[in-house]
């Protein structure tokens, strides 16, 4: 008989140790949420592009069939298809821009004779206009997005009353 009180003991602890650590779980954040979150809304993103672009593409294809194939494939009209001219203007395009910022980079980084990034951030930093740094009046610690909604709408409310309170103020009405 104490044998049956033992076991139907340890089975109840046994019971009360898994609530206390399923509930522990549930509190504890889970470590993957930002990259979960993240590649959440990349593929979002990603599914409202292609979606954007498929339209796009049955919109001209509908409009204008006969030269929406010419202009994918290239006719006799049309040596060169749209894509293969749109593909070559990007790829010239990218190495404009990237060679062109490279060697106005260059050129600052030689006109300021600096030796590393250390020196080179040193010397724009005294050339650039100190930012002060105050503490916002604000609140700026959200933990979600509801608390800041709620925050905005609260703020709100009040200036609200602070007008129509000054508003009867200034009436002369009490």
């Amino acid at each position: 008989m104490a044998d049956s009180r033992e076991s139907t003991f340890t089975d109840e602890l046994s019971v009360v140790e898994d609530s206390k650590t399923s509930a522990s779980d549930k509190l504890q954040p889970d470590k993957y949420y930002r990259f979960k979150a993240g590649l959440f809304l990349t593929s979002l993103t990603g599914a409202s592009i292609l979606g954007g672009f498929g339209m796009t593409m049955a919109m001209a294809k509908k409009q204008d069939p006969t030269n929406f194939a010419k202009g994918i494939h290239g006719s006799r009209e049309i040596p060169e298809s749209g894509v293969a001219l749109a593909t070559r203007a990007l790829a010239r395009g990218s190495l404009y821009s990237v060679a062109g910022f490279s060697l106005f980079c260059f050129t600052v980084w030689k006109l300021m004779g600096v030796s590393n990034l250390a020196e080179f951030r040193y010397k724009v930093g005294t050339w650039m206009p100190k930012i002060p740094k105050n503490d916002s009046p604000g609140r700026g610690d959200f933990k979600t997005l509801r608390d800041l909604l709620n925050f905005i709408i609260d703020e709100d409310e009040r200036e609200k009353a602070a007008k129509k309170a000054s508003k009867i103020g200034s009436n002369g009405i009490s």
